[in-house]
């Protein structure tokens, strides 16, 4: 996988990821997890996972220009340390981050615990929201001192954090039981409601008027008390 990234250095190209959503910039670094793309302001870290397919950007039409010097990403700065998507957690824990889960919403914040199968991500907006580490698509580190939407450290700074999370999505998701809660960030109607049980992968959620609904935990890409 290493090599075949190789094929597009020193190329702009174009990178689709899942969601439909495509990026363009220069590859910066791989390994077989993940790939850097710098698209000329940041370096978007990127499971391999969720990459669809790349092409070399051969018209360019945005005119991006990507310094020829640029060789070292922002986390692992040309270390010869391999770099699997935990070790990137794990380096980029308590720092503010772009990250992007949803398919058009970027969500912004700092990651406060990594557990086995998720993380815990504290947004200005969503406040502590419960994300599987398998929905992560793309990871933006900010630059140094800048903090999200500007706010101050009175409105919205990093806190350690004390509280204690079960080890896995699932066994988390029980300690919501009978709390008001919102999925995937509201995306439809029917997903604010409570969680009344869950059944292994299932969720049976009650909505604010509609029927119980029997929810698909492989499908529920965050979680946030409302």
């Amino acid at each position: 996988m290493k090599n075949l990234f190789q094929n597009f250095d020193k190329e702009v190209v174009k990178m689709e990821i899942t969601g439909k959503k495509v990026l363009k910039g220069k590859i910066i670094d791989n390994s077989s997890e993940m790939v850097v793309l710098f698209d000329g302001e940041e370096f978007l870290y990127i499971p391999v996972c969720h990459i669809h397919e790349i092409t070399i950007d051969n018209s360019n039409e945005d005119g991006l220009e990507i310094p020829s010097t640029l060789t070292q990403d922002k986390i692992f700065n040309g270390t010869k340390e391999e770099m699997t998507l935990l070790k990137v957690l794990a380096k980029t824990l308590g720092g503010y981050l772009e990250i992007r889960v949803l398919n058009n919403q970027p969500l912004h914040g700092y990651i406060s615990n990594v557990l086995q199968d998720y993380i815990v991500f504290q947004s200005p907006i969503y406040k502590q929201m419960f994300i599987p580490i398998q929905h992560l698509k793309t990871l933006v580190p900010y630059n140094q001192n800048q903090k999200p939407y500007r706010l101050s450290d009175d409105e919205f700074s990093i806190h350690a954090s004390n509280e204690i999370f079960q080890s896995t999505f699932e066994a988390q998701m029980g300690t919501l039981k009978n709390k008001l809660t919102v999925l995937n960030i509201g995306e439809k109607n029917n997903f604010t409601g409570i969680i009344s049980e869950v059944k292994g992968t299932m969720v049976v959620f009650q909505p604010a008027r509609e029927n119980m609904i029997h929810y698909n935990m492989q499908h529920i890409k965050t979680i946030h008390l409302s």
